[in-house]
């Protein structure tokens, strides 16, 4: 585990907030729009950058990027999941090495592929593939999971895995949350769930960096402008929210809820159980942002 004080932890370290998603389709595997215009519908929407992640092929969008817009080379992985007895569902990001998969690799040979080659790999829609944290527990080298999709939300109501993140996090212990649209361009999934990631180096490596080492958090529109644990407590601004939690081990954390005025800032103090903590917050629309988990 890093000594870095920034490890899973942005707000401590140095430079710029990016905006990005990494899963979408396009026409490439089961998206209706062709890889120039999935790209284009990102950065036109005023995102920084973005990674197509076309089932089982590695789209190149290397002529989509610009001085402003950063394009990272993503895939969609699938091949037959012991654990589940269905097929796994594996998002690379940062993929260098091979230009396909194969669905006869192993869940730990793809994800071996791609951290072997500078990736990571997350572990997609854990509710909507019915994968507890248990099933994962056999797995290592990967980056995190998707703590909400938004297609597995608008076309399953199963877009949300918090549950399986702390269950994760419980037994088996850190592991990055993502927020991501998965956009097939069919379902008006687009512009849903991204992530913020902070680094000074604005290029693709540097994107993949700031991912690995859990320098972002993941989001549906709400902000998270500060978290730190100083004297003795976890310490949280945000804008405007109808509720901020503090979510931890078991039945410790808390929770505060808006009596009023939206809320724009929480304490919790720390009692010396908790073994992790992570924020949830939520605006009044519903829409929720996540941040990566701390150990305490």
């Amino acid at each position: 585990m890093s000594t870095d004080p920034t490890f899973g932890n942005p707000f401590l370290a140095d430079g710029a907030w990016r905006r990005g998603n990494i899963h979408a389709h396009s026409t490439n595997s089961d998206g209706a729009r062709s890889p120039a215009d999935a790209v284009r519908w990102y950065r036109d929407a005023g995102y920084d950058f973005a990674a197509l992640s076309d089932h089982r092929v590695v789209t190149d969008t290397t002529a989509f990027a610009s001085a402003d817009f950063v394009t990272v080379p993503g895939i969609e992985m699938h091949g037959p999941d012991p654990a589940t007895g269905e097929r796994y569902h594996i998002l690379a990001t940062g993929v260098h090495g091979f230009e396909r998969s194969d669905d006869t690799w192993s869940p730990q040979e793809a994800i071996d592929r791609v951290t072997d080659g500078g990736g990571i790999a997350i572990l997609a829609h854990p509710y909507w593939l019915g994968q507890s944290a248990h099933d994962m527990r056999g797995l290592r080298g990967y980056a995190g999971l998707e703590v909400f999709n938004s297609v597995c939300d608008v076309t399953r109501a199963k877009g949300f895995s918090g549950l399986t993140w702390d269950e994760h996090l419980l037994h088996d212990g850190l592991t990055w949350g993502f927020a991501t649209d998965d956009s097939h361009w069919k379902h008006g999934a687009e512009g849903r769930g991204w992530v913020m990631a902070r680094t000074a180096d604005f290029s693709p490596a540097g994107i993949v960096a700031a991912l690995r080492c859990g320098q972002f958090y993941a989001t549906m529109g709400p902000e998270i402008h500060d978290l730190r644990i100083q004297d003795g407590a976890v310490r949280v601004q945000t804008s405007p929210a109808r509720r901020i939690s503090v979510i931890a081990a078991r039945a410790r954390g808390s929770s505060r809820l808006a009596a009023g005025d939206p809320l724009t800032s929480a304490v919790h103090d720390l009692n010396g159980t908790e073994r992790y903590v992570r924020v949830e917050v939520e605006d009044d629309e519903g829409k929720v942002a996540w941040s990566n988990p701390l150990l305490v």
